[in-house]
């Protein structure tokens, strides 16, 4: 098997221009087509441990394409200098808002942001934190990194990380030979920053999910285990007074410190729940009302907000991204729709993103209508890798979401792979996760 003759000496593949993979290709050339034998247990294995994702009203298990994509310890530094800096600079843009009453951005994105919470104005959370987790969507161009989306009132995939590392890492040793791999972490800077805002040595954690429909609950209850934090559902909690309880199988009601939310929308399905929130009863991560942030239409001010607050970010590239609300952007897109991936403001797991492949009558007239709840962000041709699809090897698109935990940034990355053809790279688009290696 000689992946260069596959996959043509491609010029965009991440596998065959980055000399970190040289090791790790004659590593997969070895192993031949026993390559695909390995990749099959993988997957049996993945679905019989629950490795699944809930979309379109049922259970599909995740694919998993077991040749990882590799970053030095020195790239990762770098980057996580990057992430940790745009973290705090998502925090004080949030803070500012509610905080100092002042919104520095058009404040029309803020006001017809679906999550934006007034009666958060002049509140102050715990330790000034809003955004506890954050989840960044990275890809490569021409070996350059940029940032397409910031994902912060309740990003997934930390639990999917881990599964996926350790799955592929204890499964397929021969691919680790001759690299020296950094164990993944993430889950307890989680459990520290929870910990930190609650204020307490030893706080009362619960995971709030709205049970085993909710697309990613096979996490929510990886989290809960690998934590041993309280996995509740919104029937399970109760505000009595001044004191939050969760119900538990096994201890009864307990009060419970700080809640870890994986739902939206805590005013219909937990009633007064955010009154107590408000009243310092319970502290709840990420803070309502993060929406702001995670609004594709502030994710254009990013790096105005950065200069505003005196915070550098430097390394990573962020795309040309135009608010359709100001006519001549529209007029731009209008004048060339294929040159730019459409997304919806509030869209999320691939939902309301649009790639103009050709004149789509049908998407126009949808952005044309509402187009102030749209953004247009610049098609980047970003590099490819090399993936295990049943017995074959192709040349896929794939992403990476780091997670950072306020300021740390998770050695647990997860690199999502679109559908073959597809630049759509969301689990809830039909695509497969790989293992991501630091290597020192």
């Amino acid at each position: 098997m000689k992946i260069r003759k596959i996959m043509r000496d491609s010029a965009y593949n991440e596998f065959l221009r980055d000399p970190i993979y040289y090791k790790l290709v004659e590593n997969i050339e070895k192993l031949g087509d026993r390559i695909f034998d390995v990749n099959r247990l993988v997957n049996l294995r993945a679905y019989m441990e629950g490795f699944t994702f809930y979309t379109s009203g049922r259970y599909r298990s995740v694919p998993v394409d077991i040749l990882p994509r590799l970053l030095s310890s020195d790239l990762f530094s770098s980057l996580s200098k990057y992430l940790t800096a745009r973290s705090y600079v998502l925090n004080r843009f949030i803070r500012e808002v509610y905080e100092e009453r002042s919104i520095p951005i058009p404040d029309w994105i803020v006001k017809t942001n679906f999550h934006f919470r007034p009666e958060m104005m002049g509140f102050s959370p715990p330790k000034g934190i809003y955004t506890h987790v954050y989840g960044a969507d990275i890809v490569r161009v021409n070996g350059m990194l940029h940032i397409l989306e910031d994902n912060l009132r309740i990003p997934s995939g930390i639990g999917y990380s881990y599964a996926v590392f350790e799955q592929v890492y204890n499964s397929a040793p021969e691919l680790r030979d001759g690299y020296d791999v950094i164990e993944p972490t993430g889950l307890e800077y989680l459990y520290e920053i929870l910990r930190y805002v609650s204020g307490s040595k030893d706080p009362v954690i619960a995971i709030l999910s709205d049970g085993n429909y909710n697309s990613a609950y096979f996490e929510h209850k990886f989290i809960s285990d690998r934590l041993g934090i309280i996995l509740v559902e919104p029937s399970d909690i109760k505000v009595e007074g001044s004191e939050v309880v969760v119900k538990t199988l096994d201890q009864g009601e307990v009060h419970v410190d700080v809640i870890y939310r994986r739902i939206d929308d805590l005013d219909f399905i937990t009633p007064g729940l955010m009154r107590a929130y408000l009243r310092g009863s319970v502290v709840i991560a990420n803070a309502p009302g993060t929406g702001i942030a995670d609004d594709k239409a502030s994710f254009v001010w990013v790096p105005y907000l950065a200069q505003r607050y005196g915070i550098k970010l430097e390394g990573v590239v962020q795309p040309l991204t135009l608010c359709l609300y100001e006519r001549e952007n529209l007029e731009k897109v209008i004048n060339s729709p294929r040159g730019y991936v459409i997304k919806k403001r509030e869209g999320y797991g691939g939902i309301g993103l649009i790639i103009v492949k050709d004149d789509d009558v049908s998407v126009m007239k949808e952005m044309l209508k509402e187009y102030e709840h749209f953004i247009a962000q610049e098609i980047l041709e970003f590099d490819t890798v090399t993936s295990v699809v049943q017995d074959y090897l192709y040349e896929t698109y794939a992403d990476f979401r780091f997670f950072v935990y306020y300021d740390k940034v998770a050695t647990a990355v997860l690199s999502r792979v679109a559908t073959l053809g597809s630049r759509v790279t969301n689990n809830s688009s039909g695509g497969m996760v790989k293992p991501v290696w630091i290597t020192r």
